[in-house]
């Protein structure tokens, strides 16, 4: 099922977060297993990529973008 995503203007003022993510990484972890559990970094770059471009919506990257990089602790550019 795909997923539509409308443009947002004022976007970080829209986000409810549900402080869910632990349980979301806990299944897209399980998810990933059982595809491939020896699947590599590159794999997974590219599958978020196609996920991010067919399903997300390009007005939501660099949000995303600073959002994941902030939690990886590196400075964006954004």
């Amino acid at each position: 099922m795909a997923i539509t995503m409308k443009h947002i203007s004022a976007f970080e003022s829209f986000i409810n977060e549900t402080g869910q993510s632990d349980k979301l990484a806990k299944e897209i972890n399980k998810s990933m297993l059982k595809i491939d559990s020896s699947m590599g970094y590159e794999d997974f770059a590219i599958a978020i990529a196609k996920i991010l471009v067919d399903e997300y919506g390009e007005h939501n990257y660099a949000p995303f973008m600073k959002v994941l990089h902030n939690e990886l602790g590196m400075k964006h550019t954004f």
